[in-house]
């Protein structure tokens, strides 16, 4: 999250779309931690942590291949405004999928088995 600017500026998103797609990552990610909070309890740790990772692996998988479709070997490219708007979905589903799952019960489990 604290590369974020520099990694969209890196892909070619402007400096004003660099800093609003951080914006936009952070505010998906204070959702996503607040839906962990009201669901860990109803569908238990284990199922979001299993939906949180298959989700996770996906996203990641995705924005590989499109990353690496753009822009290959030699790093050199372009995305379009549709790709990288789906780039930014991509991001924040990785990003949602990790603030409900991974990255808040990583810190609940180990607290409760003490």
């Amino acid at each position: 999250m604290f590369y974020a600017p520099l990694l969209f500026n890196t892909l070619g998103f402007g400096e004003e779309a660099s800093l609003m797609s951080t914006v936009i990552t952070g505010g998906v990610n204070v959702i996503a931690t607040l839906v962990s909070m009201l669901t860990v309890d109803r569908f238990g740790r284990r199922a979001l942590f299993l939906e949180g990772g298959l989700q996770m692996i996906i996203s990641q998988v995705a924005v590989g291949i499109m990353i690496g479709g753009k822009f290959g070997v030699s790093g050199e490219g372009s995305l379009t405004k549709d790709e990288a708007n789906l780039l930014l979905c991509l991001i924040c589903t990785y990003v949602a999928a990790f603030a409900w799952s991974w990255g808040p019960l990583g810190w609940l489990v180990p607290s409760e088995v003490c």
